[in-house]
């Protein structure tokens, strides 16, 4: 076996164990977020607990996050990617920000949690079109 065979095979193990990791961190951020948020509602019993939606729209937002940061949309082929990537990120955060101000009335803490994960996605995705039409 030559030396570039045998280097070639290192980088995909090496590659094979970053994404293994970065799977890993993903996993533990989301539940991290999670964790804590359940954690807020329950330190903040006085008032109703957020709504199921609010926590089906806060899985989707961050489901999202985990998915574009593994690089799962490189899966697809590059025209498929590209007509689902966007409107999806808007739709999720349009549903965010409708989320944000329902809750508002609700659960105030929640709301600003959500509140902060939309702009920060919804930024994003305007950042990402704007250098993807470049």
């Amino acid at each position: 076996m030559t030396k570039s065979n045998r280097m070639k095979g290192r980088g995909v193990d090496i590659i094979g164990l970053s994404l293994l990791f970065m799977l890993l961190m993903g996993f533990i951020l989301m539940v991290t977020c999670l964790v804590s948020i359940f954690l807020v509602v329950e330190i903040y019993k006085q008032k109703k607990a957020p709504r199921k939606i609010s926590y089906g729209v806060l899985g989707l937002l961050l489901t999202h996050w985990v998915f574009f940061l593994v690089g799962g949309y490189a899966l697809f082929p590059v025209n498929i990617a590209d007509a689902i990537f966007l409107p999806v990120w808007l739709i999720i955060s349009l549903a965010g920000a409708c989320i944000t101000i329902y809750e508002m009335k609700n659960f105030r803490l929640f709301a600003i949690t959500m509140a902060g994960l939309t702009v920060i996605s919804l930024l994003f995705s305007l950042f990402i079109n704007g250098i993807g039409k470049m």
